[in-house]
């Protein structure tokens, strides 16, 4: 008596790869979004990064060498700077509303303005980008949910497959990292992402708003909590959607 033969496994769709590339990339820029959401109403940990990186001892030494007479914001305390930092994060998450009220008061109780013309402004291309952002975050749910639709009678070619067109893009994000620097890849995207003619370099001794938050020194710790979070809920996303779609199929 034979043993019955198994029935082969059917090759691949030539779509099949492109989707599933879709779809993992689409799962990734909502990790992303999730994890940057759920930071955000924590302030970006500013907390932690504050007593991690020393920023008290930075805004010590650098804010008494501001040179546009904004004096006295190392005399607040830290409890004070991270009321400052969070009316900063409310404002750039609220379309950019209240950045020129952010006020703190010198030795006399005088009050005085946090941010500069070019800082506000800067804000406001942040604020314009998070809005981008939420938008991008809304058309990755929809591309990744109609992808995975579209994926779940497919066959998928094998995870080395998958992996070798995944690690390509990612190799070559790696290699501009170690070759370029990340300070330097940094001010790239701003190069990229804010408009031309605004100011978004600032150096301590010329910006508050720079001193307060260590940049890009603390961007840097926040990049790493971002990533780790992204990186728990990719998985749980990946899997997610996937069974949404099929939900929908039946």
């Amino acid at each position: 008596m034979t043993a019955a033969r198994s029935k082969p496994k059917p090759p691949a769709g030539a779509l099949a790869l492109p989707l599933w590339l879709g779809y993992a990339a689409c799962v990734l820029v909502l990790a992303l979004g999730l994890a940057w959401s759920v930071c955000a109403q924590f302030d970006y940990g500013y907390r932690f990064w504050y007593q991690t990186l020393h920023i008290e001892q930075h805004i010590d030494r650098y804010a008494p060498q501001n040179r546009y007479h904004r004096p006295d914001l190392e005399r607040l305390s830290p409890r004070q700077h991270q009321a400052l930092f969070h009316r900063i994060r409310v404002a750039v998450h609220n379309g950019g509303e209240g950045l020129e009220q952010i006020d703190y008061r010198n030795r006399y109780g005088r009050p005085l303005p946090l941010l500069r013309d070019a800082e506000v402004r800067h804000l406001r291309d942040v604020a314009n980008l998070i809005d981008v952002g939420r938008w991008l975050m809304l058309a990755a749910a929809v591309l990744a949910l109609t992808c995975a639709w579209l994926l779940r009678r497919r066959v998928l070619p094998g995870w080395g497959a998958r992996l070798a067109a995944t690690a390509l893009p990612l190799a070559a994000l790696a290699l501009w990292l170690l070759v370029a620097g990340p300070t330097a890849v940094f001010y790239q995207f701003h190069i990229w992402l804010f408009p031309a003619d605004h100011e978004w370099f600032f150096y301590w001794q010329d910006s508050l708003m720079s001193t307060l938050m260590k940049a890009p020194v603390l961007f840097g710790g926040i990049a790493a909590m971002i990533g780790a979070g992204a990186a728990l809920l990719a998985p749980l996303l990946y899997f997610g959607v996937l069974a949404m779609a099929r939900r929908l199929d039946r």
